[in-house]
């Protein structure tokens, strides 16, 4: 059962409370800056001008104020302590990034396993919208449609501002933990080779099956998916034209995968890819028809994209 009162809230801070420890290590870091903060704003800890007040003394017919040799002397000091302690905990603050930065690496799946309640809640809510939404590009034919057409309408900007908010707090907790490199059986490749699509569904080359990695041809084959170009067919966005494939697509299975996860369905779904060398399989597992995007302007210069079903 989901956690609505967990889900509601920003799911970056949804994974970070997941992850063991990192709660305590922003707790220190907070109480840290702000000491280092009045450190360095901090003045001369000299409660008078000694010169001026022995200067003053001595005009007046008075003596020389006690202990103004041992006064300076412990100002002076008190400067040299407020330098000292700025440096000792210059240096606890490179330690504690470094302590928050493996307590987040270590944690990562945590707070990966964490978002997937928050995914399926937006998803469940979001399918009825997106099929009350099929053909309608423009807010005259949701009135016409009716008043679910208009509450979806109405509300699918809402959901498409949460699921960028999922997957950038996904996107933000992997990068965290793979860096900008990702060792796999083929080698080292880029993060984003690895992470876009393949972290938002599970069964890339299920959806896809023509892909290969070595492409063929001078025509790459279009993804079913909306993408900016057929020549760069992993990099989407995140916008009204994805979700909607994303939601009225029954082969699709989105997930939010831990890192090793991500890795073996990277690795396992190209290599089965390669082999076919871009022959898509005879027969499909779960029978649905696949469709691909096709990208139509309306009478006000609106885009939208159609998606058509591809037979056999």
């Amino acid at each position: 059962m989901t956690d609505t009162a967990m889900t509601e809230r920003e799911p970056l801070e949804v994974a970070r409370d997941a992850i063991p420890g990192f709660r305590a290590v922003q707790a220190a870091d907070t109480i840290l800056q702000e000491r280092i903060t009045e450190l360095r704003s901090s003045t001369s800890r000299t409660p008078v001008d000694l010169g001026a007040e022995t200067f003053e003394a001595i005009t007046s017919g008075k003596p020389i104020p006690d202990h103004v040799g041992r006064r300076a002397w412990e100002a002076q000091q008190a400067d040299v302590f407020r330098d000292n302690e700025l440096q000792v905990l210059l240096g606890v603050a490179k330690r504690l990034q470094n302590h928050g930065e493996n307590t987040a690496r270590a944690g990562a799946d945590h707070g990966l396993r964490a978002l997937r309640p928050v995914l399926d809640e937006l998803l469940d809510q979001a399918r009825p919208m997106a099929a009350a939404l099929c053909n309608v590009h423009d807010a005259q034919t949701a009135i016409d449609r009716g008043p679910d057409a208009v509450a979806a309408w109405s509300g699918f900007a809402d959901v498409i501002s949460r699921y960028n908010a999922i997957r950038s707090a996904q996107h933000t907790i992997t990068r965290m933990a793979i860096g900008q490199d990702v060792a796999t059986k083929t080698g080292h490749i880029g993060f984003n080779t690895v992470f876009n699509v393949w972290s938002e569904i599970q069964n890339v080359t299920e959806v896809w099956p023509e892909w290969t990695p070595t492409p063929h041809g001078e025509h790459p084959i279009r993804p079913p998916w909306p993408a900016s170009s057929p020549n760069r067919p992993f990099h989407v966005q995140h916008d009204r034209e994805w979700l909607m494939w994303l939601l009225t697509n029954p082969t699709v299975r989105p997930w939010v995968p831990t890192i090793g996860e991500l890795k073996k369905a990277y690795e396992d779904q190209r290599e089965e890819a390669a082999k076919r060398d871009g022959e898509a399989p005879k027969t499909r597992t779960t029978g649905e028809p696949r469709r691909i995007p096709t990208r139509h302007v309306n009478g006000d210069g609106d885009a939208y994209v159609q998606f058509q079903t591809i037979e056999g």
